[in-house]
């Protein structure tokens, strides 16, 4: 194979492998960020981890992954028949980008929300009793049938006025609620877009990457853990269709504190419907909440 010989450069004297040359394309080409006007300027936010604090983030190096990679037989034969293509892969530039998909996809903010009064009630049933939260964190419970049938005709005649009125309950990362399906359709789909754009080269039927791409995009899954077996063909196209459905742009943004640290991150509302109940792959629902004109969000 004679790729890696592509990627060497002497650095100071000593012959170095080129670990992020696909990474900086990606970068470059792919646009991992929003763009947004600020104070007339505009600005890019990113959405999880940039390059550099991924780089950061592993600045003791990649050197004991180099092993481990050209090992790998089945990496081997699937760089061997993408030669065959005219793709002349990296597979240590390849697996250092996949890396960084994975960290990136899990470490992409998303805001929580509080359960609206229209939620609120739409969950009740057969309500018993009543608990009453002080601020010193005590509590107090009531079954009295008088205050419970207040308290819910209340709340139901007020169930359309938080309408486009959202408070946060708090922001956090992919990482902690999104279920597996999710995170597998971003991979797959940045992956496949930079394996189109780096290697233009013709593919059948004008389809984005070739059949040998996708089985290595499929392996690469299970080699990140994001699969325990590795997934079919058919998978990736569900995959890639799920990603449509969750993928929309942002249209505002937020300025928050997060450890101390003051900053802007695109919004991205999740309602309390969909990540109360634990994970989600979002199959079957909308992927958030639609700021529009009026509404408002606090904090």
């Amino acid at each position: 194979m004679k790729t890696y010989g592509q990627y060497i450069r002497e650095e100071n004297g000593v012959p170095e492998l080129q670990a992020f040359e696909y990474l900086r394309f990606y970068e470059a080409h792919i646009h991992p960020y929003e763009e947004f006007l600020i104070d007339d300027k505009s600005r890019r936010l990113y959405q999880g981890i940039t390059a550099a604090e991924f780089m950061h983030s592993h600045r003791e190096g990649f050197l004991d992954l180099v092993r481990p990679i050209l090992d790998d037989a089945r990496l081997s034969r699937l760089q061997e028949e993408l030669e065959a293509e005219g793709k002349q892969v990296c597979m240590f530039n390849l697996f250092i980008l996949a890396l960084f998909l994975v960290e990136r996809g899990r470490s992409r903010y998303v805001i929580l929300l509080k359960p609206t009064i229209r939620e609120t009630v739409d969950a009740l049933d057969h309500v018993t009793k009543i608990t009453f939260t002080n601020r010193d964190g005590s509590t107090v419970e009531s079954n009295s049938g008088k205050l419970l049938q207040m308290v819910l005709e209340t709340l139901e005649a007020q169930k359309e006025s938080d309408a486009g009125d959202y408070e946060v309950e708090r922001v956090t990362t992919w990482d902690e609620f999104a279920n597996n399906s999710v995170l597998q359709s971003y991979f797959v789909h940045d992956l496949t877009l930079f394996l189109h754009r780096y290697f233009p080269v013709k593919r059948k039927k004008d389809a984005q990457i070739s059949t040998k791409e996708v089985e290595l995009v499929m392996y690469l899954l299970k080699l990140f853990g994001l699969a325990k077996e590795e997934p079919t063909n058919k998978r990736y196209w569900q995959l890639m269709k799920l990603h449509e459905k969750t993928d929309h742009p942002v249209t505002d943004i937020g300025r928050f504190d997060l450890g101390g640290e003051e900053r802007l991150i695109p919004m991205h509302l999740i309602p309390y419907r969909l990540w109360s109940k634990g994970k989600i792959d979002w199959t079957d629902t909308p992927p958030g909440v639609e700021i529009k004109e009026g509404s408002t969000i606090r904090f």
